[in-house]
């Protein structure tokens, strides 16, 4: 289940792409499903609150049925916005600044690989690094890949940080920092 990576970012990120371009297009739509099943068992009963979430880019592994649960348990969904320096501001419906991700109890961030530590590798831009550095104490931050995009190791630098648990569509949820 676990893969091997090259330490190179650059490397490692086309190799993710290549395998989520050629990944047949049927599945997502299995995978959106799956998620969102695997999430409602994540969240359980716990009390709705504030969710930072993403939309899904056509090769990533898609969220809409993620955001509709949420919505739909009642709690209150909010997308990044992403500005000019390439922080992300948050919506939920009126404009935010970037420190507004600290009032989410749950963060659901996009990647493209996870480690057994939690290390995630994002697209570059440091959008997302930036939001997990705001978070709250106590919230959980959650990776969504797919299966075969977790890793012994992925690069990574002394700024990252790690989220709480990974979520793919066939392994669930895997809590990771704990």
């Amino acid at each position: 289940m676990w893969r091997e990576l090259p330490q190179d970012k650059r490397a490692a990120r086309a190799l993710i792409r290549s395998g989520r371009r050629a990944r047949p297009a049927q599945e997502r739509s299995e995978d959106d499903a799956a998620l969102a099943g695997h999430l409602r068992d994540l969240l359980g009963d716990r009390l709705p609150g504030l969710a930072a979430t993403y939309s899904a880019l056509p090769t990533e592994p898609p969220t809409r049925a993620m955001r509709t649960l949420l919505e739909q348990a009642g709690w209150r969904v909010m997308a990044p916005i992403l500005l000019p320096d390439n922080d992300l501001g948050w919506d939920d419906g009126n404009a935010h600044d970037p420190s507004f991700v600290s009032e989410a109890t749950l963060l659901i961030v996009p990647a493209l690989a996870v480690d057994r530590r939690g290390m995630r590798l994002g697209q570059g831009g440091g959008s997302y690094d930036r939001s997990l550095h705001r978070r709250s104490p106590g919230s959980l931050a959650l990776a969504v890949v797919y299966d075969d995009e977790l890793a012994d190791v992925v690069p990574s630098e002394p700024h990252d940080l790690a989220v709480d648990a990974v979520l793919t569509p066939r392994a669930g949820v895997r809590h990771l920092t704990e």
